[in-house]
This record gives C-alpha cells, sequence and structure tokens, in this order.
C-alpha cells in the first residue's frame, strides 16, 4: 500500500478514468424522514431473520437502541465497538472480531446516519434477497432524533494506492449534504464493463438502491451452471438464490429486477448500485472514531472489502495520518 498527497500525483493516478460518467436516474429516490445533519437510534428494538452466510443456518439479528454512544456488533457473548483495528481481513468481506459481513448495515448507518447496537445469532449476517431493505422497513417510524452532528472531513487531499486499485479522499468541493461517490469498476465484456459512477449519497437515493442484490460475476460457462443450481432451488451448503445474488457474466444478467432499468437507456443499475453499498461502509468507522458525519469526495477503483480494511484503519489512526500532513475532524 502506497500513500500519495501530492495533487500532481493523484492527478496522474485519476487521468485515465473513463471520461463516460453515469449518475443515478432522477427516479432513483423515496422520501424519508430523517435530517442529514442529525443522528438517529433506533426507538424500538426490532429482529431480522435469515440464513447466516457462512454457516448456512437459520440466523437472527437484534438490532437494539445504542447504549454508550457507539455502535456495536456482538456474538457469542462479546461485543465489539465500532472499531476499525478489530478487524480481520475473511473471505472477501468486512468482518469485526468473529462478527462477519458487516458491510451492508454500515453502509445503511452510514446513508441513515443511525447509531445502533447488533446482536446476531450465528457469526456471519445473512445474504439477503433485498440487502438492507430489511433495515430500513424495520425503522420506518421507529428512529429516536440524537443530537446534531459535526461536520468532519479530511484536511487535504489524499490517495492510498495499491497493487491493482485504489481509493482517493479529499475535501468537499462545494456546499453539499455529505460523500460525493466517483467508482469505477472493470470487467470483462459489456454487461458492466468499465462503467463509472458520479453520485451523492443522501438517505433519500440509498432507500430506493439500498435493496440492491450481492453480485455473482461468473464467467458464462460457470454463470449458466450456477443458474440452473439456482433454479433447483440453490447451492447446499451456501445460501444462494436467484432472490438474494445478482449473476451475470460478460454479457447477459440471468435475474434482473425492473426497478433498476433506466427507462431512457435501459441500462440496468443494480449492479453498480451494489458496488455503491459496499464501498461506502468503510467510512462509518472514520464517523464513528471522529463522532462527526463525513463531508469530502470519495474516488474509487478497483475497492474491494481488504482495501476497506486498510484504509479505515489508515483514516482512524490520527498518529499516522499526521505523518503524511493529514488531519481528519472539523
Amino acid at each position: 500500500m502506497k500513500v500519495l498527497t501530492q495533487i500532481s500525483e493523484i492527478k496522474d493516478l485519476l487521468s485515465d478514468r473513463n471520461p463516460e460518467i453515469i449518475h443515478l436516474p432522477p427516479e432513483f429516490t423515496e422520501k424519508v424522514d430523517v435530517d442529514p445533519f442529525y443522528s438517529y437510534t433506533i426507538q424500538k428494538e426490532f429482529k431480522v431473520e435469515g440464513k447466516a452466510t457462512f454457516e448456512n443456518k437459520e440466523s437472527v439479528i437484534k438490532v437494539s437502541p445504542i447504549q454508550n454512544g457507539r455502535s456495536g456488533f456482538s456474538w457469542n457473548g462479546i461485543r465489539y465497538d465500532l472499531d476499525s483495528q478489530k478487524c480481520i481481513k475473511g473471505n472477501h468481506n468486512i468482518q469485526l472480531g468473529e462478527v462477519k459481513v458487516i458491510e451492508h448495515p454500515l453502509a445503511w448507518m452510514l446513508a441513515f446516519g443511525v447509531y445502533a447496537d447488533f446482536t446476531l445469532s450465528e457469526s456471519s449476517f445473512p445474504t439477503f434477497d433485498f440487502c438492507d431493505r430489511v433495515y430500513m422497513d424495520q425503522a420506518k417510524g421507529n428512529l429516536k432524533r440524537l443530537e446534531k452532528r459535526k461536520k468532519i472531513s479530511v484536511s487535504s487531499p489524499f490517495a492510498l494506492v495499491w497493487e491493482k486499485g485504489y481509493c482517493v479522499l479529499e475535501p468537499e468541493a462545494q456546499e453539499s449534504k455529505g460523500l460525493l461517490i466517483d467508482h469505477q469498476v472493470e470487467y470483462p465484456g459489456s454487461t458492466v464493463g468499465k462503467s463509472r459512477i458520479v453520485a451523492e449519497l443522501t438517505a433519500e437515493n440509498f432507500s430506493y438502491f439500498g435493496d440492491a442484490r450481492t453480485t455473482a460475476f461468473r464467467n458464462k460457462k460457470d454463470a449458466e451452471s450456477f443458474y440452473q443450481i439456482g433454479l433447483a432451488g440453490g447451492l447446499k451448503d451456501y445460501p444462494f438464490t436467484l432472490e438474494n445474488v445478482l449473476l451475470l457474466d460478460e454479457d447477459k444478467i440471468y435475474n434482473v429486477r425492473e426497478k433498476f432499468k433506466d427507462p431512457r437507456s435501459d441500462y440496468n443499475y443494480e449492479f453498480i448500485c451494489h458496488e455503491l453499498i459496499d464501498i461506502i461502509s468503510w467510512l462509518r468507522f472514520v464517523e464513528e472514531k471522529y463522532e462527526g458525519k463525513f463531508f469530502g469526495k470519495m474516488t474509487t477503483f478497483l475497492f474491494d472489502h481488504h482495501k476497506q480494511i486498510d484504509i479505515a484503519q489508515f483514516s482512524c489512526d490520527p498518529d499516522g495520518l499526521e505523518k503524511y500532513g493529514i488531519r481528519i475532524g472539523n
């Protein structure tokens, strides 16, 4: 991992990004009753159920109001504060201590400003048919407004660069509601290709796209095989179905959901929308560390969960940031 702080180096890094940019369609929004400048918690505890992703067992997740001002994730009697230093690079997910696949609830918490405690009956979160919809539905009319959140940002631009992929964090360029995302992916074929999206994260647009499914991009032969397995009811040892996973290959989406189609271009946004869910989640660690709402711009490419753990740990280390002349705060 390499750290860049010079503006010229960062510009060079971004110079070959796809000039063709897509944006979320204006219809991708739902009205929500939250103020983006305040924090919230759950008013009344609720439970959601599903099959744990790694254990493939029926699982219950209890979502409760925060008790000590910090969000936490508990399993097997052990509670982990939302502290990036406790993250583990597990199997293609963000793992906090022994609790796995926390990226989806983190994204919901980031988008809505929610602080909550999660208690799991199994060590991994389920891969739900409608991703974060389970939390959004249960939280409707069930959020308690807390205090106004201070505005936090990065003092100057920096980039973390890996052998493949990077993430650039910049201060906000203009007045906004929070986070501006510039994300690019690169896959073979035409279904996704080199898609680049620029979008501002709000509770209103997350309410629409937050149910985008976990993605499975496979070559044509494997995708066809997975599709037949899905038609037959899914895998026996892993909770994969055609309802909870978006399956696609180089030139075909096998299980399209019409709500993600742009009526003007016929482009299907579900893949890129789930990418947004995945890549924003790490910023929740930053907000909890510095006790505020993050404002700024994030530019990413090939930004997987292990890289997100890297930048979360880097960003939540004030002494380490200071060595590069960077500060995060208000």
